[in-house]
C-alpha cells in the first residue's frame, strides 16, 4: 500500500513537471528563436519481483525541432536576402534614372539638338549661341551627374559591405561563446535555441554549413570555408579589396594562318586584317605621322624623320637622333613620358619589363618592342581610352595625305589588360567563394571582374554614350552635300580633308568636356553637320568608329540611352520576380517549420487539461490510500 502511495506521487510530480512546462510554452510563445519544448515521461525501472510498477519519471525536456526542414530554411533563406539586397540596389538605380515631361538627360539631349537646329537657322544670333552654350553644359552636366549618382551607389554598398562583414564577424563571435556555455554547462535547451537564432541570422549574410550539432563537434562553414572548428575556435572574415591598373598594348600582329595564333612583333609596321586573314606591309616612311591619342583631348605625335634628344639605349646618355622606323616606339613612349598632360595619368614602356631585387624596372631599349601603356593609378575609376593613328604622308610634300594613308591602331585585346576593382571576403586573405546572401549580392555588383555586376554594366554604357558623342563632336569628313563620315574615330581610318568642330572632348563620362568657345566658331557647314547627328540611327558604341557595315547593335543617342533606361527597369522588374518566387518557397517552407517548432496554444491547453486531469487522479489515488490507512488504523484499536 505505501509503494502505491509512492507511485501516486511519482504521478503527482510528473503531472506537476509537465503541467509547468506547458506553462513555459505559453509564457514563451512569443520569444525569438524559442521552439516548444515537451517532456520526456519513462516507468521507473523494477527493482524487484512485484506485479505493478513503481511508478513514472519526468527525466528529460526536449526541443522540437527538425534538423533537415532547419537545414533547408537556412539555405533559402540565405537566396531570399540575396534577392531582397539585389532588387533593392536595383531599386536605387532605378531611382536614379528616374524623368519627367520636363527634366532628365533625354530631355537635355532633345533640348541639346534643338539649340543646334536654332542657331543652324541664324548662326550670327547671339541668342541661340547663348542657348547653344547652356544646353551643352546642362547636357554634359545631366550625364556626369547620372553616372555620378551610380558611383555614391556603389560607395554606399561598400561602406554597407564593410559594416556587413563586422556583423558576420560579431555573430561568429556569439556563436562562439554560446558553444562555450555549452561545454561548460552541457547543452541546455536554451542555448541550443540561442544558437540557432544566431545561425538563422548568419545566414541572412552568407551561405553556411553547419555540422554536428547533436554529435558535440561542431563545426560552421561560410561559402565552404571552416569559419567555426572544434566548437569554439572562431576565425575572423576580412573585407577584401583589391585593385589593379590597366595596361594597353598596341601593336600590328603577326597572324600565323596555320595556327591560327597570333603573335606581337616589333614597333609599328604592319597591318593585320582579320576578316581576311592577311597581313599587309605599312612600313613607315619620311614625314609619316603616328600619334597616340588619349581620352580624346590630348594628342602626343612623332614625325618620321624629326630629331630628337634622348637617352635611346637606355643607357643614361642623351643623344640626338632621327626617328625612324626602327625607334618609333621608343620615340613614342619618350615624348608621351614628357608630355605634361600624359606624364600624370599614364606611364608608357617600350615593351613589357622585368623587376630587379630592388623593383627596379629592367627594358630592354636596345630595340623597339611594342607601346606599353600603363595607368599610374589602380581601379576601374582611373580607366582611360586611347588608340593609335597613323597619317602616311608625301615623302616630298608633308602636307599632302597619301591614298590609302589614314589608319587606326587599337589596342590588342588579347595583350592588354582591363583595370579590375576587386571586392570580397576571405580568412587569412583566402578569398571565400560565397553561392548566395546579402553580402554575395554586394561583392557582385562591385567586383569589376564580375559578370552579374550591373552597375558596372550601367556605367559602361554611359561611357559608350559619352565616348560616342565626343567623338562625333570632334570630326568629320563630307563626302557628299548631306553626306559625311561621321566622328574622329572614322576620320582618322578615311580619306578626305578632315574638319576639325571640338565642340566636345572626352571618351568616358569623366572626361566628357563641352567648350563653349567652339559655339562662336560653329559656321554653317558646321551646323549642318551637328544638325544631323540627331537623327543618325547606324551610330556604334564600341568606341572603334563609326563602322556602317553593319546595323547590329547601332542606333541614335536618344534610343540608345532609352534603351538603357529600358535595362535598367527589366533588370529591376526580373530581380523583383525572382524575390517574389523566393520569397513564396522561404515563406512555404517556414510556415511548415513553424507549425513542427513553434507553440500552438490550443495544443498547449489540451495538454494542460490532460496533465491536469493526470493530476487530479493522483491526487485521488492519494486519497484513497490515506482513507484505506486510516481504516486499517481504526481496525487495530
Amino acid at each position: 500500500m505505501l509503494s502505491t502511495l509512492n507511485v501516486s506521487h511519482t504521478g503527482l510530480n510528473a503531472a506537476r513537471i509537465a503541467i509547468e512546462n506547458v506553462s513555459n510554452n505559453i509564457a514563451n510563445e512569443n520569444t525569438p528563436g524559442y521552439k516548444k519544448r515537451v517532456v520526456q515521461l519513462s516507468e521507473l525501472a523494477q527493482s524487484d519481483s512485484r506485479f505493478t510498477g513503481r511508478g513514472v519519471l519526468a527525466d528529460a525536456t526536449y526541443r522540437i525541432t527538425s534538423q533537415y526542414m532547419y537545414d533547408k530554411l537556412i539555405s533559402e533563406n540565405t537566396k531570399s536576402n540575396y534577392y531582397d539586397k539585389l532588387s533593392d540596389m536595383l531599386g536605387s538605380v532605378e531611382a536614379i534614372f528616374k524623368e519627367t515631361e520636363t527634366s532628365g538627360f533625354s530631355v537635355n539631349l532633345s533640348r541639346y539638338f534643338q539649340s543646334i537646329e536654332d542657331l543652324r537657322t541664324n548662326p550670327n544670333s547671339e541668342v541661340y549661341k547663348s542657348a547653344l552654350k547652356n544646353q551643352g553644359s546642362i547636357l554634359v552636366d545631366s550625364l556626369q551627374n547620372l553616372y555620378s549618382s551610380i558611383e555614391k551607389q556603389q560607395e554606399f554598398e561598400k561602406n554597407e559591405l564593410n559594416v556587413n562583414v563586422g556583423k558576420v564577424n560579431g555573430l561568429l563571435k556569439e556563436i562562439g561563446e554560446v558553444n562555450q556555455k555549452i561545454e561548460k554547462f552541457s547543452a541546455t535547451n536554451d542555448l541550443l535555441d540561442k544558437r540557432d537564432q544566431l545561425e538563422l541570422e548568419l545566414s541572412k549574410y552568407v551561405d553556411i554549413e553547419v555540422n554536428g550539432q547533436s554529435s558535440g563537434y561542431y563545426e560552421l562553414k561560410i561559402g565552404g570555408q571552416v569559419a567555426i572548428s572544434n566548437n569554439t575556435n572562431v576565425r575572423t572574415i576580412e573585407f577584401l579589396d583589391e585593385k589593379s591598373s590597366q595596361i594597353d598594348k598596341f601593336s600590328f600582329k603577326d597572324y600565323d594562318p596555320v595556327t591560327r595564333t597570333t603573335t606581337i612583333i616589333d614597333s609599328i609596321k604592319n597591318d593585320y586584317d582579320p576578316a581576311t586573314r592577311t597581313v599587309t606591309s605599312k612600313n613607315l616612311d619620311a614625314n609619316d605621322i603616328v600619334t597616340y591619342k588619349l581620352n580624346n583631348q590630348v594628342e602626343v605625335s612623332v614625325t618620321i624623320g624629326e630629331s630628337l634628344t634622348m637617352d635611346w639605349n637606355g643607357d643614361g646618355t642623351e643623344t640626338t637622333e632621327p626617328v625612324t622606323i626602327d625607334n618609333i616606339t621608343r620615340a613614342l613612349v619618350h615624348k608621351i613620358n614628357t608630355n605634361p598632360d600624359t606624364k600624370g595619368l599614364i606611364t608608357a614602356y617600350n615593351g613589357d619589363y622585368a623587376l630587379d631585387s630592388s623593383g627596379n624596372k629592367i627594358i630592354n631599349n636596345s630595340k623597339d618592342n611594342y607601346l606599353r601603356i600603363e595607368s599610374n593609378f589602380p581601379g576601374v575609376e582611373n580607366s582611360f581610352e586611347a588608340r593609335v593613328s597613323i597619317e602616311k604622308r608625301d615623302n616630298v610634300d608633308p602636307s599632302i595625305v597619301e591614298t590609302d594613308g589614314r589608319m587606326v591602331v587599337y589596342k590588342s585585346d588579347i595583350e592588354s589588360r582591363e583595370p579590375e576593382n576587386k571586392v570580397g571576403i576571405g580568412i587569412f586573405g583566402k578569398e571565400i567563394p560565397l553561392k548566395s546572401g546579402l553580402i554575395k549580392a554586394q561583392i557582385e555588383n562591385l567586383s569589376s571582374e564580375s559578370p552579374n555586376n550591373k552597375f558596372q554594366v550601367y556605367l559602361d554604357k554611359l561611357d559608350s554614350l559619352a565616348q560616342t558623342l565626343g567623338d562625333i563632336a570632334d570630326k568629320y569628313i563630307k563626302t557628299g552635300s548631306d553626306s559625311y563620315i561621321y566622328g574622329e574615330d572614322a576620320s582618322d581610318s578615311s580619306m578626305g580633308d578632315i574638319t576639325f568642330i571640338g565642340l566636345f572632348s572626352g571618351a568616358s563620362v569623366k572626361t566628357l568636356k563641352f567648350d563653349k568657345n567652339v559655339v562662336n566658331e560653329l559656321n554653317q557647314e558646321k551646323l549642318d553637320y551637328l544638325a544631323t547627328i540627331q537623327w543618325k540611327t547606324d551610330l556604334s558604341y564600341d568606341g572603334k568608329g563609326q563602322d556602317t557595315s553593319s546595323t547590329s547593335g547601332k542606333t541614335s543617342l536618344l534610343e540608345y540611352f532609352r534603351e538603357v533606361r529600358v535595362n535598367v527597369s527589366a533588370d529591376k522588374e526580373s530581380s523583383n520576380f525572382l524575390l517574389d518566387t523566393q520569397e513564396n518557397i522561404k515563406l512555404s517552407l517556414e510556415n511548415s517549420y513553424n507549425q513542427l517548432v513553434k507553440v500552438d496554444k490550443d495544443d498547449e491547453m489540451l495538454n494542460l487539461m490532460k496533465f491536469q486531469a493526470a493530476y487530479t487522479a493522483n491526487a485521488k489515488i492519494v486519497t484513497a490510500i490515506d482513507e484505506m490507512i486510516q481504516t486499517l488504523l481504526g481496525l487495530k484499536r
